[in-house]
Parts: structure tokens; C-alpha cells; sequence
């Protein structure tokens, strides 16, 4: 190299091999590199302390480091003379900090190196001693804890391993952590350290390990608890087995999951004999309905030999026998109908139990049902001498939604049962309406006796099968014990619950609860108070007729007194100043007993009787009841009976407050006509007759469908009120073969009203499909009767087009809107209401335009097609004119009567007309 004497003597290392050099360079780059760490640590931990003293002597000798660190760095590079020049300045610098930290430090030794006072160094090494004494205690105490959690755990292991129940423990990564002796045996091993830190994937249960590693893994994300679980696993021999599992997340003092704690038990014994249990109920359940079909199929069989049997002894009965061949029919007769009933409950029972019994629900008037209920059991009551009043209370209209054949059949089974067991006094129905949440409601009947009554033990076992209370042959009733199971069933495949309350010696109360659904329906007019005023007094010593008369007639507002004796009445009676005719209730016994010339005599008023009596008493009527006018009541009672009778009784009161309710002839038309009246009660006989002529016509009686086609047959009617329930012949039969031009009678075409005793919908169909043109709801009322001879006298010449039209002066029978039902059926919204009312409005127009001209074109199917939509549309409407009269153009449309189908289409215009009036007002359409 040139000009080597420029450089320093350092610059001369370039002449130094390179062995030589590499060592001198290294070992100045370390040397730095330690000088520059010591300070950085030094700069570092002194900055983090606060208690530090001396800090500046720290931070001095930091830098003095640090500057040697650099001096050495830059004696790496001597080869150029700027950086020799450079380094220079830094051995200057590095020079000036040591002197600076020589001159701070010095003064300083002394403090830095005095020692402590005496009583320091004592307080200091008490210190110290008593830290020592406390390490040592600490240490025995955790040396004797330790002892105590060696034993414990020795406690634990042997417990666990004693107890029949698997314990496994698991940490966050499913690891087995420990197992109790019989996990251990089931897993085929031997000690525990054997099983530590494998998988269920590892061990003999490995085809469940996705399953338990899910459920793991749910309680490690959860930290819930998985408890009562039934799964299978497989032990070391490949037998699978049951076990019931409960899996718990362990938990750190952090309240962290860190692993899973579970204990599972073998089920395995409990769970084959329950899967036996399982399949011997299925075979007893097989069983069971193989034996109820049997019964079913067998009481099927028997029983039409047995109708045989039944109806060959009633033809034997008509013939002539000796009293003692009588005697021996009455009672073949008697047995086979006792057999014919224990079929039935055989069959019914078979039924329920195979699962063939289907309830079918439709809308039934119920006060209409009870009644029926009582005219069946009339007899069975009589014969006993017991009263039977069914209800026994005042009822108002009641339809719902029930199962007619089922219900009645508990209510007879329950009815006979009271029968049966009573020797005297009486029976009592009463149905009440327990709770009502429209439009369902719970409904309550009750049937009470005043018969021997029953102990609370025997009570309990009223309704099992083939239970008797008195299970001897000896025993005074005989009986199959399934009525009362049968009831018991069939109330509770109605969703309902049944009972008893009795008292052994006293009487009893055999109740049930239904809930079922309420109808909507127009109050009856034996509901109304067109009888208030009227003045009545009742005999009666039986209690249960006080109370039913007294129910009756406080709720149609008639001034009543009632009397438990003669003596009470007779007073009563002396004592009564009232003007107008007084109507006098009592036993038919009574009646005949009394003196009445010698009664009336002394009474400054008229009086009317109504008298109640057997249905015996009906066939051979006491000469004295007819020489007073008396009018006769057949037990058991009905409320619209009584209701009928009064209602025939006011119209000879001439009183004022009675003129609006009876009005006198007022259309002559009438005096000519003549009509007739199929009816079979003879209540409903009296009333009717005396109504229709209060208007003028001629009203001649036939008893039943028969006798009415024999006189339609020779002599000519002009309108026929007809029955629609009657024996012999009902009037549906009757109507029908009136419109039949193969019978004999004179005019097919004669007006036929209905008197139905409901005023449902179903009903009126019926009737109108048999054949008849209108209908009237019993119990008939003075202006429903003035109303239908109106309407269907005032036609003289039907052939001719001149039809009844709707008067609308007249109020209808059937409402023109039912407002409550339609709001109920669209959930009491208004704007919805509005809206259907609306669209409804706007479209009839088009309908009954559509109807007219398919009525020009004759096309008789297209008429009835067109009727029925009409009819769907004011059901909807609650349109209960427009609907009727839909019903009636719908039937004439399908028999191509064109009469009556011209007369019925103005009718139908003008009731929609009245409608769309009616929903102006009632919704506020402003159409």
C-alpha cells in the first residue's frame, strides 16, 4: 500500500496478516457489544425502580460504559483517518464521564459503605428470625396437609372403588384423568395409570366415542350439566349394555371448565325387563281388542236373533191369550229386553275399547233433548210412582254443539239407574252452564233422587265395570254394572269428567261436566215475558214442583202463589180480589176430589184449571175435567208445554192487559178457509186450534200422517199445519207423499207449515225438503200463526203466478240479520265486518241479475246451482231471510216447480233490499 506513514501507529495492523487482523476485529465487536448491553440493563431496571438511591451515579456510570462501547467499535476501522480521528473525540468524551463520575462518586463513598446501627442489625434479624419461624410452620402444616389429602385421597379411591356406579374424570382435552375399580374392570385393565391419558376412542367402547365426545364437548363449551341420560356402551367382553349417565363440568378456583366429572350406572337388567314390559302390554293390548271385537262381533250376531225373538212376543201379545199365557209372555218379553240392553252395553263397551266408538257432533237444541229424555223414561216413572222432572227448573234456549245419540244415552243410563234404586218420591234433571268463555262454555248436568243413597266406599267403586254394590243373587235390583262405566267413558271421550255425591240413607246426585261449543240462536217465545201479568196459583205438596213452578213462572213474570195444602189453598184462593180470570195448577187426584160447584160458587172471579196428570189418566180422560174445560198436562212436565197451555188459557182473559197479545177476527178472508192440523199432543192441539181460530178459518184435527192423508184424500183443505215428530207417520212422510202424484189426495200442491219444535237451520231444511213450503217454531205464538195465514191464504189463485210476497209490515219469524252471530264469526273486528258487508252489497246485485236471467232461459239446473251460491253467500252474512229463501228457490229449482220459482225471486230482491237497510243501520255501510 502507498503512503503508510499517514496513518497512526493503529493504521499499521494493515501490514498484519489476516489471521491477526480477523482476531482484533472480533474481539473489538464483542467487547462493544457487551458494552452496550450492560447500560441499556442498567438504564433499564434503575428507571423501573422507584426506591433506587443513587440514581444519577447509575446513570453516569451507564454512560462511561457506553462511551468505552463505542471507542472500542470505532477501533475496529483505523484504515482511514477521519474515523481514527473520530475515535479520538469519543476517548475524549469516555474520559470527561469517568472524571465526572469520579468527582460525583467520592464524596458519596462514605454514605455508600457506612453500616447499619446496632439496633437495626437486632430489629433486622428479629425479622428474619421470625420469617424463618413462620417458613417453618408453614412448612409442617403443609406437610400435615399433605398427610390429611394423602388419606383423604386413599378414602376417596376406596369409596369409589366399593360403589357398583362407574366415576370417571376427564380433562379439557378428554382425557381419562382417573376411573373408580369397576370402570376400570369393564375397560380391561388393571391399574389405574394403565387408562390415564387415553380416549374413549382408545378403549373397548370405542364405537360410542363420537357420541360421548360430543356431549363432552357440549358440557366443556356450555359448563351445564348433562344428568339422566340412558346410552349404551360395550364392556371389555363386546356385551353391550345400558347405562344411565350423569356428565358434570369440573370446574378451577377461576370458576373455568377444565374437564368433565361423570358417573354413568348399569341399567342394563332394568332396561330388558322394561322392553318386556313393553311387549307383553302390547300383546294384553292385542289381546284386549281382539276380545272387544269378539264382544262387538257376538253382541251383533245375538242381537238380530234377539230382535227376533222381541218382535215374534209382541205379535204374540196382540193374539188372544188366557191370563196366565199373558203373564208368561210379559215376561219372556221383559227378559229379552233385559237381555237386548246388556247387548247394547256390551257392544258399546267393545267399541269404546277398540277405538271404533267416534263421537258426531252437530248443533241440538238441548232443552228440546231433556225433553225427549223425559217423554222415554215417563213410563218406567210412572210405573214406580215417582215424579220425574227432567228439568226441573226453568232452561233457557240452549243449542250446542254435542253428540245427541251419546249424550242422551248417558242421561238415560243415569236417569235409569235413579229409577231403578228409588221406591219413592222423586227424580230431578237440572242442567246448568258452569263456566262460559264464548263460544264454548262448560255445562253441567245433575240427576237427583231421593233413593237409599250410597256409603263413600261404595262410592268409589261406582264406576268400575262389572261392579254391583250388592253383588249377592239375593239382591233386589238386577243390573249388568256397565251402564255407569259406559257413562264414565263415554263422558270422558268427551273431554269431561263425571261424579257422585250421596249420603247413605238420604239421596243421591249423579253429576257430569262437558265442555262443548255454544251456538248463537234467537231466544224462544216461551223465553219472553208476554205472559207478565197473568195471575196463577199452584198446588202442589210435592217440594220439587213448588220450586219448579215457582222457577217457571217467576222468569215469565206471572203473579204466582203457591200452596203446599188444601187448606192453604183454598185460603189463598178466598183471599184473591183480582178481576181478571185466575188459572188454578194441580194434581188431576186433586181436581176430582174437590167440590168444585161449591168452589166456584163462593169466588166473585172466573178461573181456569190446568191440571196435571199421568199418562195413563190421558187414555180414559174423568168426565169431570170436561165439564169444567179443563186443560190436561202429561207428566213429566215440560216447559213448553206448560208455557203452551197458558198461552191457550189467556185467550178467554179479557182483560186490558192482555188485548195487545190476542187480537180479535180482523180478516174476513179467513172465515171461509179451512185448514187442518196434524198434531199428537193434545196440549199442543188445544193451543193451536184455539189460535187459528181466533182469525176466522175452520180447523178440523188428524192425530198422525195417516189419518191426515185420508182426510186430504176426501176433503178438500186450503192450508195444512203439520207436526214434524208424530208415531204412526211423522210429517216428513206424510209431507212427501202429499206431494206425491201417485197418493189420493186431492190437492199435491196444497201449503204445508211445519211445526218443528227447533228453529235450526238443519231443521228447516228438513222440513223444506220434504216437500213443505214454511215452518213455524214451537211453541206457536198468536202473530207467528196471523202471520203464515196472511202469507199463505191471502194466494188465491197460486196457479197463476199471484204468490205471497214478504210483508213488510209483518215482523218475520226469522231475523233479517243476525248481527251477534255474523260479529262472532268474524272475531269482533268492524273494519272487517264492514269490509265482507261491503263486498257483500256490491256483488249481490250481479248475483240476483245472473239469477233472473237464468230464470228466463228456465234452465233448471243452472237455478239451482245459482240458489245454492246465494245460499253459501248470506250463510256467510248471516243473511238469515235471504238464506231461507235461497233454501226454498234452491229445492223448487231441483223439483221444476216454475211457480214457485217466479214467485220466490221478487221475494228474495225485496229481502235483499231489507238487508242492505239493515246493514246500513247496524254497521254504518252508507251504501
Amino acid at each position: 500500500m502507498e503512503h503508510t506513514q499517514d496513518f497512526m501507529p493503529h493504521g499499521y495492523c494493515i501490514s498484519w496478516d489476516v489471521p491477526l487482523l480477523t482476531l482484533h476485529v472480533l474481539s473489538d465487536f464483542f467487547i462493544a457489544l457487551a458494552y452496550f448491553s450492560i447500560p441499556v440493563g442498567i438504564i433499564y431496571f434503575v428507571s423501573k425502580k422507584d426506591d433506587v438511591t443513587f440514581k444519577p451515579v447509575y446513570y453516569l456510570f451507564a454512560a462511561f460504559i457506553l462511551a468505552c462501547g463505542i471507542t472500542h467499535l470505532m477501533g475496529i476501522i483505523t484504515l482511514w483517518l477521519p474515523v481514527y480521528y473520530l475515535a479520538g473525540v469519543f476517548k475524549l468524551l469516555t474520559a470527561i464521564v469517568s472524571v465526572a463520575t469520579a468527582i460525583y462518586l467520592i464524596p458519596k463513598l462514605s454514605d455508600m459503605v457506612a453500616l447499619p446501627e446496632l439496633n437495626e442489625l437486632l430489629l433486622l434479624n428479629k425479622k428474619l428470625t421470625d420469617e424463618n419461624h413462620s417458613r417453618k410452620k408453614a412448612e409442617m402444616e403443609l406437610e400435615q396437609s399433605r398427610a390429611k389429602l394423602a388419606e383423604s385421597n386413599k378414602m376417596l379411591s376406596t369409596v369409589l372403588d366399593a360403589i357398583p356406579v362407574r366415576v370417571f374424570w376427564k380433562n379439557h382435552d378428554l382425557e381419562f384423568q382417573g376411573v373408580n375399580r369397576v370402570l376400570l374392570e369393564d375397560a380391561g385393565m388393571n391399574d389405574v395409570s394403565e387408562i390415564i391419558g387415553k380416549t374413549d376412542y382408545q378403549l373397548p367402547w370405542a364405537d360410542f366415542a363420537d357420541k360421548y365426545k360430543k356431549d363432552d364437548e357440549a358440557i366443556l363449551d356450555s359448563g351445564r350439566s348433562m344428568l339422566q341420560i340412558e346410552e349404551e356402551l360395550v364392556d371389555r367382553s363386546g356385551n353391550r349394555l345400558w347405562a344411565k349417565t350423569n356428565k358434570v363440568p369440573l370446574l378451577n378456583d377461576n370458576n373455568e371448565v377444565i374437564g368433565v366429572l361423570g358417573t354413568f350406572e348399569d341399567i342394563t337388567q332394568s332396561k330388558l325387563a322394561e322392553q318386556e314390559v313393553i311387549v307383553a302390554k302390547e300383546q294384553a293390548e292385542q289381546a284386549n281388542i281382539a276380545k272387544s271385537e269378539f264382544l262387538a262381533n257376538m253382541s251383533h250376531e245375538l242381537r238380530t236373533p234377539l230382535n227376533g225373538v222381541i218382535g215374534t212376543l209382541n205379535l204374540l201379545a196382540e193374539t188372544s191369550l188366557n191370563a196366565r199365557q199373558s203373564n208368561l209372555v210379559n215376561i219372556s218379553k221383559h227378559s229379552a229386553e233385559s237381555l237386548f240392553g246388556l247387548l247394547n252395553d256390551v257392544l258399546d263397551l267393545s267399541k269404546i275399547e277398540s277405538g271404533k266408538l267416534e263421537l258426531e257432533y252437530h248443533n241440538e237444541d238441548l232443552d228440546e233433548l231433556l225433553a225427549e229424555v223425559a217423554r222415554g223414561m215417563a213410563g218406567r216413572a210412572e210405573e214406580k210412582g215417582l215424579e220425574l222432572l227432567c228439568p226441573a227448573h226453568f232452561m233457557s234456549s240452549c243449542v250446542a254443539k254435542v253428540d245427541r245419540l251419546r249424550l242422551r244415552q248417558i242421561l238415560n243410563n243415569l236417569i235409569g239407574n235413579a229409577l231403578k234404586f228409588t221406591e219413592k218420591g222423586s227424580i230431578t234433571v237440572d242442567m246448568t252452564v258452569i263456566k262460559k268463555t264464548m263460544p264454548e262454555a262448560t255445562l253441567r248436568f245433575s240427576i237427583s233422587d231421593t233413593g237409599m243413597g250410597i256409603s263413600e266406599h261404595d262410592q268409589t267403586l261406582l264406576f268400575e265395570r262389572f261392579r254391583q254394590l250388592d253383588g249377592s243373587s239375593t239382591r233386589p235390583q238386577t243390573g249388568s254394572g256397565l251402564g255407569l262405566a259406559i257413562c264414565r267413558e263415554l263422558v270422558e271421550l268427551m273431554g269431561g269428567r263425571i261424579g257422585v255425591s250421596s249420603t247413605l240413607g238420604q239421596d243421591s246426585t249423579f253429576w257430569f261436566e262437558i265442555t262443548t261449543e255454544l251456538v248463537n240462536r234467537k231466544a224462544q217465545p216461551h223465553q219472553d215475558s208476554s205472559l207478565a201479568g197473568m195471575s196463577v196459583i199452584v198446588l202442589a205438596e210435592n217440594p220439587t214442583y213448588k220450586r219448579y213452578f215457582a222457577d217457571l213462572l217467576a222468569n215469565w213474570s206471572v203473579q204466582h202463589e203457591i200452596a203446599d195444602s188444601i187448606d192453604l189453598f183454598q185460603e189463598i184462593l178466598f183471599e184473591h180480589h183480582h178481576d181478571q180470570t185466575c188459572v188454578l195448577i194441580m194434581e188431576t187426584d186433586y181436581f176430582l176430589n174437590l167440590d168444585i160447584t161449591a168452589l166456584l160458587s163462593q169466588l166473585t172471579f172466573d178461573v181456569r184449571f190446568l191440571l196435571m196428570t199421568s199418562q195413563s189418566q190421558l187414555t180414559q180422560v174423568p168426565e169431570k175435567t170436561e165439564q169444567y174445560d179443563c186443560i190436561l198436562l202429561a207428566k213429566p212436565l215440560m216447559q213448553s208445554e206448560v208455557f203452551n197451555a197458558l198461552v191457550g188459557l189467556r185467550k178467554d182473559m179479557p182483560t186490558e192487559h192482555f188485548k195487545h197479545s190476542v187480537k180479535p177476527v180482523e180478516n174476513a178472508q179467513f172465515k171461509d178457509t179451512k185448514i187442518l192440523l196434524v198434531e199428537d199432543n193434545s196440549t199442543n192441539i188445544i193451543v193451536a186450534k184455539g189460535l187459528i181460530q181466533m182469525y176466522g178459518p175452520t180447523v178440523e184435527v188428524a192425530e198422525n200422517g195417516e189419518l191426515a192423508l185420508k182426510m186430504l184424500s176426501k176433503q178438500r183443505f186450503d192450508l195444512v199445519f203439520m207436526d214434524c215428530q208424530m208415531p204412526v207417520m211423522d210429517g216428513y212422510e206424510c209431507t212427501r207423499l202429499i206431494r206425491s202424484e201417485e197418493s189420493s189426495v186431492i190437492n199435491h200442491r196444497i201449503p204445508i207449515i211445519a211445526l218443528t219444535a227447533n228453529a235450526m237451520r238443519g231443521d228447516r231444511e228438513a222440513c223444506l225438503a220434504a216437500g213443505m213450503d214454511d215452518y213455524i217454531s214451537k211453541p206457536v205464538e198468536a202473530g207467528t200463526i196471523h202471520q203464515m195465514l196472511k202469507k199463505w191464504l191471502a194466494q188465491e189463485d197460486i196457479t197463476q203466478g199471484d204468490l205471497p210476497k214478504m210483508d213488510e209490515s209483518l215482523e218475520s219469524a226469522t231475523p233479517v240479520f243476525d248481527k251477534a252471530n255474523y260479529s262472532s264469526r268474524l272475531m269482533d273486528d268492524d273494519n272487517l265486518m264492514k269490509q265482507v258487508a261491503l263486498n257483500f252489497v256490491a256483488d249481490m246485485p250481479l248475483q240476483l241479475e245472473k239469477l233472473n236471467g237464468i230464470l228466463v232461459s228456465e234452465d233448471y239446473e243452472q237455478l239451482a246451482a245459482q240458489a245454492h251460491k246465494l245460499k253459501g253467500a248470506a250463510s256467510n252474512m248471516a243473511a238469515e231471510q235471504m238464506y231461507d229463501l235461497a233454501v226454498e228457490f234452491e229445492l223448487a229449482a231441483k223439483e221444476h216447480v216454475m211457480e214457485r220459482l217466479t214467485a220466490l225471486y221478487p221475494m228474495l230482491m225485496q229481502a235483499f233490499e231489507q238487508l242492505r237497510d239493515e246493514l246500513d243501520e247496524e254497521l254504518g255501510l252508507e251504501t
